[in-house]
This record gives C-alpha cells, sequence and structure tokens, in this order.
C-alpha cells in the first residue's frame, strides 16, 4: 500500500491530517502518522501528535486485527502502565477500521506510537537485559487469562514447528551449518513431549531488538511493540525466544544474555523442568532463523534481505552453543532462575554484573503482584499447619516477624519469595551483604564444597588469601586473624582475649546495645537499657542531632566524657575494671545513631586511661554499608585494638573473623591454645573471598552512598508530610525512620502497623529498631537501588497515610 492511500485512511476513518512515513511490516503494511493535533480522537493532547496505522489485508490474515484488538484492550485493563501500543477507535468508535480498495478488503488499526531507541541500536548493560526480562515477565502476567483463536494458527517462527522447517535444510549452503541444523531439528523432535507437558499461555512470543525500545538512559524498556506473532506456546517461550534473538541478532555476548531470565524470575516463576529445555529451545531457534533464511533466498529473495544479518550471527552463535559445555551453560541458566536442582554439579559458571535484584519497578509493579495467585486459601492452611508444627518441633516462643509469618522458599538480590511464588523487596536482611544468592559467592562455595571442606589445622591457601586480603583493608597494626563460626562467637572471643590483655574483667558497652547469644556476649546485651551482669555498665547513646555532617558541641562532648567516667566508676564499685568497651560500630540497637568522630574520640579517651581496650562490632555494619568508609569504626573515628565480623562477610555463610595485632593473637593463642574446627574452613574462605570480590567489582560501595543519599532525602521529604513520622537517622543503607505518637506506646503501636502494613499490602520486608520499638530500621542487601528506594518510599507513603488518617 502506498503512503498516499495509508494517509487518506487516517483522515476518513480517523479523522486526522497527517504527514505519512512507511514502517517495516512482515506481514501488515505500517506507517507512522505524525500530526499537530488529532481532532477525531478522544485522548490526551500529548499522546495524540503521532501514532501507527497498520493495515491488514483480510483475505490473508482475517484474525490478526481482531486479535491485535483484542489484546491490546486484554492488557490497558490489566496493567495500564504497560509499555505497549494504545489502541484509538475511529471517528465512528469502532476499535477497527474496513475499508476497500481496487477490489481488496482491507481492516485497520489506529495506536499510539511509542517514542524510544531501538534495543537493536546500543549494546545493553546487564541491567538494561534484566528489566527487559521484568518487562517481558511483566507482559506475560498480564496476558495470563488471555486467548484468541488466533494463537493457534501455524507460524514458521514457533520452534514447534522446526521439525516441518527441517526439509529445507538443503537450501543452506554452508555444509557444516546444514549438518548443524539438522543436528539440532533432530534434538529438538525428542524435546516436543517434554514441551507439551510445560506450562503454556498467550506469549508476546517475538522480544526481538527491533521489537523493543529503550530509554533515553538507556536503563529500561520503555517500549514493546509488533503483537503480530503471539502464540499460545509454552511459557518459557519468552525469554527463551528472547535470549536467543539476542544471540542472532549480536545485540548481547553470550556471557550476558542470563540477565534476561535473573529479570524474568522477579515476577513470574519458572520451573527446573522449563530451564532444563532452555539450550534446546534457543538453539532450535536459531535453527528456525537459518531455515527461514534459506527458503526466503531461493523464494522471496527481498524477504531474504532482510534476515541477511541475522543469518550470519545465528550461524555463528550457534556454532559457538554446539560447541559449548551444554551443561554449564544450563547450569549458570538455572542458576540465574534460581531453579538450580540439587543433583547438578556444583561449579556455576558466572559473570558480569550480579543484578538479579534490580528489575525496573519504576514503572509499575512488575515484581509484586496485586492479587495473591489461586491457591491462596490453601496457602493459608498450608501456614497454619506449619505454624503449627514449628510450636511443636521448635517451640511456641521461637521468635517470627510479622502478624502473618512469612512462608520463604528462595532469594535472589534484594528480593525473597514466597511459597506462592510472590516477591517481596528485602529492606531489612544484612546477612546477604552483597544480594540472596549471589551468582558469584554460590559458585566459589560449590566450587570448594566439591572440592575440600575441612579445618584449619591443615594448609590451605584459601584461608591465608582472605586473610591477607581482608587485613590489607585495615589499619596496619590490625594484621592477624582469629576465625569463628558467627558473629557472637566473634564477640566472644574478643572479649576473652581483651580480659585476658588488660587482667581486667569489666565491660562497658552502649544502651541497649547487642553483641550476641554466647553466654559470655549475652552479658554484653543490656536488655530494657540496663545490664544483667554487675561486670558491665552501659554509656547513654550521643545527641539524637549530633550527626557526622553536623558535629558537636565541646559541651556535648564533655559530657559524653563525663558519662564514660561515670560508667567506669560504676564498674569500680563493683570491682571491676574495663577489659573493653564494645561497640557496634553503626549504633544499631541503640537506635541507629550516627555521631561524628568526635564522640568516638571522647568516649573511648576515657577509656584507654582506664586500662580498656576498644572493640568495634563490625557485625551490623559489614562492609562498606555507610558508602563512606569501608569500616564503621573509621566512619566513627575509633582506634580499635580487635575488630570483629560476623556472617555478612561470607554473605550468609557460617563464618566471623576476630582481627586484632599479631602479638595480641598470638599471647591469646598461647595462654588458651583456641581453635574453632569449623571456623575458617576452606569453604567459608571461599565465600569471604567472593564478597570482597563482589564488593569491589560490583562497586557495592558506592552504590551504598549513592542510594543511601537518595533514600534518606525521600524519607526526609516523605516524613515531612506525615504527622506519625519524625527524623531520619543513620547513613547509606543502614537508615532509622521515627515514627512518632503521643506517648511510647502509642509509637511502638503505629510503628508495628507501618511494618505489617508494609509486609502485607505492599511485600516490603523491614525492621524496627530503638529503646521503645518506635524506630523503622532500613538496612537492605547492598545491591538495592534507587527503583527500589522509589518502591519503598510510595509504599511508606501509603501506610503512613493510613495511620495519620485513622489516628492509630
Amino acid at each position: 500500500m502506498r503512503p498516499a492511500e495509508a494517509e487518506r485512511i487516517a483522515r476518513d476513518l480517523y479523522g486526522l491530517a497527517v504527514t505519512i512515513s512507511a514502517l517495516p511490516g512482515e506481514r501488515d503494511c505500517n506507517f507512522r502518522l505524525r500530526t499537530a493535533d488529532a481532532p477525531g480522537v478522544d485522548a490526551p493532547a500529548a499522546a495524540t501528535r503521532e501514532f501507527v496505522l497498520k493495515v491488514h489485508d483480510v483475505a490473508v490474515d482475517a484474525e490478526s486485527t481482531d486479535c491485535l484488538v483484542s489484546v491490546l484492550d486484554h492488557l490497558a485493563e490489566q496493567d495500564p502502565a504497560l509499555p505497549v501500543p494504545r489502541l484509538f477507535p475511529t471517528q465512528q468508535g469502532d476499535a477497527a477500521g474496513r475499508f476497500s480498495s481496487e477490489g481488496v478488503d482491507y481492516s485497520t488499526c489506529l495506536v499510539s506510537f511509542l517514542p524510544g531507541r531501538l534495543l537493536a541500536a546500543l549494546p545493553p548493560s546487564t541491567a538494561l537485559l534484566q528489566n527487559l526480562g521484568a518487562t517481558l515477565a511483566r507482559v506475560d502476567r498480564a496476558l495470563q487469562g488471555f486467548f484468541h483463536p488466533s494463537l493457534t494458527r501455524r507460524l514458521a517462527w514457533d520452534v514447534r514447528h522446526l521439525s516441518e522447517l527441517a526439509q529445507f535444510s538443503g537450501s543452506i549452503q554452508s555444509a557444516a551449518l546444514r549438518d548443524a541444523v539438522d543436528r539440532v531439528s533432530s534434538t529438538f523432535r525428542t524435546c516436543l513431549p517434554r514441551l507439551r507437558g510445560l506450562r503454556s499461555q498467550a506469549i508476546h512470543g517475538d522480544c526481538h531488538a527491533a521489537n523493543l525500545l529503550v530509554d533515553a538512559d538507556g536503563q529500561s524498556i520503555c517500549g514493546i511493540l509488533d503483537f503480530g506473532d503471539m502464540i499460545h506456546a509454552p511459557r518459557i517461550f519468552e525469554p527463551a525466544v528472547a535470549m536467543s534473538e539476542l544471540l542472532t541478532e549480536a545485540v548481547s555476548p553470550f556471557n550476558s544474555v542470563a540477565a534476561v531470565l535473573r529479570g524474568y524470575v522477579q515476577s513470574q516463576t519458572l520451573q527446573a523442568d522449563e530451564v532444563e529445555l532452555l539450550f534446546d529451545i534457543v538453539t532450535a531457534r536459531h535453527a528456525v532463523t537459518l531455515l527461514v533464511h534459506a527458503w526466503r533466498r531461493d523464494n522471496d529473495p527481498p524477504g531474504a534481505r532482510v534476515l541477511d544479518e541475522a543469518a550470519v550471527h545465528s550461524a555463528r552463535s550457534l556454532e559457538w552453543l554446539l560447541n559449548s559445555d551444554r551443561g554449564a551453560l544450563t547450569r549458570a541458566w538455572h542458576e540465574a532462575a534460581g531453579t538450580l536442582p540439587v543433583h547438578m554439579s556444583l561449579a556455576v559458571p558466572t559473570a558480569g554484573r550480579f543484578d538479579a535484584a534490580h528489575p525496573d519497578l519504576a514503572q509499575a509493579d512488575a515484581a509484586h503482584p496485586d492479587t495473591a495467585p489461586p491457591g491462596t486459601a490453601h496457602s493459608d492452611a498450608a501456614l497454619a499447619v506449619n505454624l503449627a508444627r514449628r510450636h511443636r518441633l521448635m517451640g511456641a516462643g521461637a521468635e517470627l516477624f510479622y502478624e502473618k509469618p512469612l512462608h520463604l522458599v528462595r532469594g535472589a538480590g534484594v528480593w525473597l519469595y514466597d511459597a506462592q511464588g510472590r516477591a517481596y523487596l528485602d529492606v531489612y536482611n544484612n546477612v546477604p551483604h552483597v544480594g540472596h544468592a549471589h551468582p558469584t559467592v554460590v559458585a566459589a562455595i560449590q566450587r570448594q564444597t566439591a572440592t575440600l571442606a575441612t579445618h584449619t589445622r591443615y594448609l590451605h591457601e584459601n584461608i591465608l588469601q582472605y586473610a591477607e586480603q581482608l587485613t590489607a583493608r585495615l589499619p596496619a597494626h590490625l594484621d592477624a586473624c582469629i576465625f569463628v563460626n558467627s558473629g557472637s562467637e566473634a564477640n566472644d572471643v574478643a572479649w576473652r582475649i581483651a580480659q585476658m590483655a588488660t587482667g581486667h574483667r569489666g565491660g562497658l558497652v552502649m544502651d541497649h546495645a547487642y553483641h550476641g547469644i554466647t553466654e559470655a556476649v549475652a552479658a554484653l546485651t543490656p536488655g530494657v537499657g540496663k545490664p544483667r551482669d554487675p561486670r558491665v555498665a552501659t554509656l547513654a547513646p550521643p545527641p539524637r542531632h549530633a550527626r557526622v555532617s553536623v558535629g558537636m558541641a565541646g559541651t556535648e562532648l564533655d559530657a559524653a566524657a563525663q558519662d564514660a567516667d561515670r560508667a567506669i566508676a560504676r564498674l569500680a564499685e563493683g570491682g571491676f575494671g574495663p577489659a573493653a568497651f564494645f561497640v557496634d560500630s553503626s549504633l544499631t540497637s541503640s537506635g541507629v545513631f550516627d555521631p561524628p568522630a568526635a564522640w568516638g574520640a571522647a568516649v573511648t579517651a576515657r577509656v584507654r586511661a582506664a586500662g580498656g581496650l576498644i572493640v568495634a562490632d563490625e557485625v551490623q555494619y559489614g562492609l562498606g554499608r555507610s558508602g563512606s568508609h569501608l569500616w564503621g569504626f573509621e566512619r566513627r573515628g575509633l582506634r580499635p585494638d580487635i575488630v570483629t565480623m560476623g556472617k555478612p562477610v561470607g554473605n550468609g555463610y557460617p563464618m566471623g573473623v576476630v582481627v586484632a595485632s599479631r602479638g595480641l593473637i598470638e599471647a591469646f593463642q598461647a595462654a588458651y591454645g583456641f581453635f574453632s574446627t569449623f571456623g575458617g574452613n576452606a569453604v567459608a574462605a571461599a565465600a569471604g573471598l567472593a564478597v570482597l570480590e563482589v564488593l569491589d567489582h560490583e562497586q557495592l560501595m558506592a552504590n551504598a552512598a549513592a542510594t543511601g543519599g537518595y533514600l534518606r532525602e525521600q524519607l526526609e521529604s516523605v516524613a515531612a508530610r506525615h504527622e506519625c513520622l519524625g527524623e531520619v537517622y543513620g547513613a547509606g543503607l543502614l537508615l532509622g525512620l521515627d515514627v512518632l505518637g503521643r506517648d511510647a506506646a502509642q509509637a511502638k503501636l503505629r510503628n508495628k502497623r507501618i511494618l505489617n502494613a508494609l509486609a502485607t499490602e505492599s511485600r516490603i520486608l523491614i525492621g524496627y529498631e530503638g529503646p521503645q520499638a518506635s524506630i523503622l530500621k532500613l538496612r537492605p542487601p547492598m545491591p538495592f537501588r534507587r527503583e527500589h528506594a522509589d518502591r519503598l518510599i510510595q509504599a511508606i507513603d501509603a501506610a503512613a497515610t493510613t495511620v495519620d488518617s485513622h489516628d492509630i
């Protein structure tokens, strides 16, 4: 059809005076329409300047227009914010237009023109590929329940028809390539029975780089085009086709396409049997491309030229796939999808940056279904059964978060998933420091577990490399390590070292401090603000207004020093000298304080004068959480004698570290001959090394600074709008938000309401902190980014609005 004819259709059917340019299309005619105004179209002014007119020959493809109308209506109803075209009616109000020209009947659709750059025009980042996967999952979620008869039509691009296309392999000119395609076709034929047993639904089915638009920043997919190749097929075809097309179009390197899976599983679960067939589906799609190109070269030369470049890349990538380690590649895809079967070999290859935690959620709820999936009643019953079992087997006092307990089964990045596959944004757990199930850490643990897992009474390079890398990041006087299994054990050992070194038996801690669960350090964890052990005295927290960026007045510093003197005097009254001052370097349990270095200097000077050591407890802080310093004690301006670390340094693998001077550690070893069977084993060391690698490679400390600063600004903004919200405390990715009330009881109640509302209504997990349990504690894994912060802010805003409006 000529542009002049399309211009007449736009005028007669849609009342548009436009300029026309042709757009590519495989089976239909497409035209881009530009107009300054559009009086015949009922749409916002900003959306009426550019359109796409799609024209179908009714005799050739009678159902295509009806299917397009139906699916666009369905998507607009299920997810209005999806970045897909929107449909505009004719002047008569019909969803589709009809006209005849030279004895041929045509149907038309007018849809919005989506701005953006084609994905084919730029090399995508891992984050963009992950966002692509998340967007595809969002489309598939919206398509659930949709059906149209045309979805069962036979399309050459549907890989299930590969065996029929294989008859044209003789048209492939290269003998080697022809043989490769035949082998793929033969193998794929045996997969068909298994494919028919997979979960199926309506899918887009053709998300290649020329059908996807990217926003100006190159960070997210802002448009999905061309629903003309939709089919009813196994759901796994959606990410598989995208992954295959990224390779056949040479848009993405081989080691990056797994990011599509990581993004997809943020809101659409995949099953192991689906991922197990992914290699066959991807290679089959390559074979289809080569066979369609070969057939067109013999029968449709202009159509073949459209595929010339894709055929070259497809041949190259198919050769790579067939020569690769299929098992290793499939394991990597299982890892990306979170479906790694237990029986599989443990050496999982990984590459690139871990962005499984970062689906683009700025546009809509890609990882947060608004309604529970079918089977919710059953899941509630199962929850009740499991809760009863827990009480019977673990005791009714075993602590659980939230009023409605969560049954979690999987984690990835900053996301946790329940038994129904629903995603929860994790803004609480510091133990998976570089993200839940980070592939680099998982692979390191798996490789080492499969090789050797034993204690440190044998020589092993892993633990030496880790100790070297760890101490290289610490002040020079902290040059030797003792390895244990947890932060509690690390603090226990530090407590013993301090008593040995000083000859004293007293301890100093902050009000409401937490340092562990062993009997020894339980004494260093006062309850309700008061020590339970006469050997321990507490110090008051710094003033709330004291911040690193603000400073403290001289009178306030004098008061802090005098408070330390009083605590030391209280110990002396009981006959104890101070062995050590234990300080959680992020001051979390006391209420998330962030005082300047002068505060720490004033307090520790008094402790040292009384003969005590300084122990910096870095367990909650982890590594680089403030964004400004790798260590919390650096931000506090402390020069500790001992530093303790816990499970975050191993990303959750049981690991604790005590670091001090070699002389101090050797004196302790000589006195007690300390040894931990499991502490410092080769697997733990492998995990620790991997965490350091990820921190550096993914620049997570810089992310903590950038995202944490942004999150703090947004929290302060939302707090200013709500009567129930107060100050924001902390720095980087460890922040506290004060919840206010007429009294302490109401503040605590409001805090619980907000915390539980976030969990049940927004699927966001946070904790609480502070002497009155009135501070929302925000302490996510380190890959937490702006899009996650935006989601959190929206949820807090909504929950606080409810609290304010009901005067809870």
